[in-house]
């Protein structure tokens, strides 16, 4: 796959119309979703929509609580990839921003160059990168999402529009994903049973999931 320099790319100049757009796109979403929603449910939905942007809550977090406390599955699903888009399309407009940013631009080039290496040693993992990106952007691992998927992508020397595509398909598939798995659970709970019971229910799933998901992690990586 061909290597992309970021610095030398002359389609990523920076402009307040590409800063701004995806902010604009996001007040737009919540000025539509204001006509459908109650004024609670709507604040709701506005906040969870930042604790998504700022971390380390993700969206398997988000969805459940969103749909015990009242915002239709689909529209919590949907609203999450919407951010993913947005946060990919901010990614895909200011990388060359991005990397000037003090402690998180160093750190970023420091990333990529790792990355980068790391790749050249294992040319066949560059063969998967589109369905690779997609999962890692719909899986619900700690550090994925439109952020570190569109770094990942341009470190792999995809385009900005097969990063974007990669990053909207996945944020797609994961949200839906687990908004359904969710509302199938709440559905099996007993309608009497309260919003208690629910909230333990989802704890003790999600509880599983961290389990499993940190016994996984902490498997010695051959090579690292």
């Amino acid at each position: 796959m061909r290597q992309i320099d970021i610095r030398d790319d002359d389609d990523d100049t920076t402009s307040g119309l590409k800063v701004s757009v995806p902010f604009l796109l996001c007040g737009l979403f919540l000025a539509v979703v204001w006509f459908f929603l109650p004024a609670e449910q709507w604040l709701l939905l506005f906040g969870m929509m930042v604790a998504y942007v700022v971390p380390p809550l993700g969206r398997e977090t988000i969805i459940p609580v969103c749909i015990l406390l009242g915002i239709p599955w689909w529209l919590a699903a949907f609203t999450l990839a919407f951010l993913d888009f947005a946060g990919g399309l901010f990614m895909a407009w200011n990388f060359p921003l991005v990397l000037r940013i003090p402690y998180a631009g160093p750190w970023i080039s420091r990333f990529m160059e790792a990355g980068r290496t790391f790749l050249d040693r294992r040319p066949w993992l560059e063969r998967l990168y589109f369905v690779g990106l997609i999962a890692f952007v719909a899986l619900p691992f700690d550090g994925s999402g439109s952020i570190v998927g569109s770094i990942v992508g341009r470190m792999l020397g995809m385009t900005k529009t097969e990063v974007l595509a990669c990053i909207t398909i996945g944020g797609l598939i994961g949200s839906f994903a687990i908004a359904l798995g969710i509302d199938y659970v709440v559905n099996l709970i007993p309608p009497g049973a309260g919003l208690w019971v629910s909230l333990a229910v989802l704890l003790l799933i999600g509880t599983a999931l961290l389990v499993t998901y940190r016994s996984y992690s902490r498997r010695p990586e051959a090579g690292a």
